[in-house]
């Protein structure tokens, strides 16, 4: 691993080490954190190595360790293999999702824009509760540019702002990336089809009817077209899930409460089921509360270029 990834691997895993000690169950956790905040960092790793050899393995207090020893570590390549533990061995815990965030930005220090979209994008579909949705969607936003998305990434910024919006902090940082949307040229309206002729005079309406060729289907847009399909203003996220019959299920009782849903799917095949189109986000923002009483969950207002 060079030099320059290790550099910005530690600085990533020690970015708001010391917001975090104020989580943590831990008393020798906590002060392994405040010390790494001191700079003293080979004394919180040794005092979170000595943690991680009490707890036993599997246990709440080793996979708190566990992800400590990630967050402190001295060199990106050993902080990734244990972050990957816990986000494949204890997909339950209370740190898989936090694991899943840093190796996104592991995958972002190490230029591979591609693991970063798809790891930030797993933490939001797989734990949709999460408080780390909004800054899941930032380094996914981050992503997609790198990737050449444009409007992906500034449909995932939006949705990092609107979900982290009582975070001035935060907001302030996703401002400063969004100020590359406002350029971004409209979305081409889709071309009008010819109108309709009229039947000739004297000719029989089914017979009509029966000569005009059915209409061909229509080209399937490729998955991550159909994931930031333009549909202009604002609507409600409901659910991201993977299967068809989930996706249904949820249409399915949206569509009995009256509500507009529909289901986009996305480069990550996942499918995103969405409601309504609204003109502003303070519109779609009051129809959220009727969108959770019906599917429940943590639905979310995003903008649809």
């Amino acid at each position: 691993m060079s030099a320059r990834r290790t550099a910005l691997s530690v600085a990533l895993l020690l970015t708001f080490a010391g917001a975090g000690a104020r989580a943590q169950d831990n008393p020798a956790i906590q002060e392994a954190v405040r010390l790494a905040g001191e700079g003293r960092g080979d004394e919180a790793r040794r005092l979170v190595n000595t943690e991680l050899a009490k707890a036993r393995v599997g246990e709440p207090a080793y996979i708190e360790a566990l992800y400590w020893r990630a967050r402190l570590a001295a060199l990106g390549d050993s902080a990734e293999r244990d972050l990957r533990r816990i986000a494949i061995e204890y997909p339950t815990s209370r740190w898989a999702d936090h694991a899943l965030l840093q190796l996104a930005q592991l995958a972002m220090a190490a230029g591979n824009p591609v693991s970063a979209f798809a790891l930030a994008q797993r933490l939001r579909s797989d734990y949709p509760d999460s408080d780390l949705r909004p800054r899941a969607a930032l380094w996914g936003g981050r992503a997609a540019f790198d990737l050449g998305d444009a409007r992906g990434a500034c449909a995932l910024l939006d949705s990092a702002r609107a979900e982290g919006a009582d975070d001035v902090e935060f907001t302030n940082q996703v401002d400063f990336y969004r100020a590359r949307c406002a350029g971004l040229p409209a979305a081409p309206s889709p071309r009008a089809g010819p109108a309709p002729q009229p039947p000739a005079p004297g000719s029989s309406p089914r017979a009509d009817t029966a000569r005009v060729p059915a209409p061909a289907a229509p080209a399937t847009p490729a998955p991550i077209a159909q994931a930031t399909a333009a549909r202009g203003g604002f609507a409600i996220q409901a659910a991201a899930v993977r299967t068809a019959a989930e996706a249904d299920r949820i249409l399915r009782k949206l569509r009995g409460a009256g509500l507009t849903a529909r289901v986009l799917i996305g480069a990550d095949h996942l499918r995103r089921v969405r409601v309504g189109s609204y003109a502003s986000e303070r519109a779609a923002r009051d129809a959220l509360a009727s969108v959770r009483r019906v599917v429940g969950g943590r639905p979310f207002v995003v903008r649809e270029l």
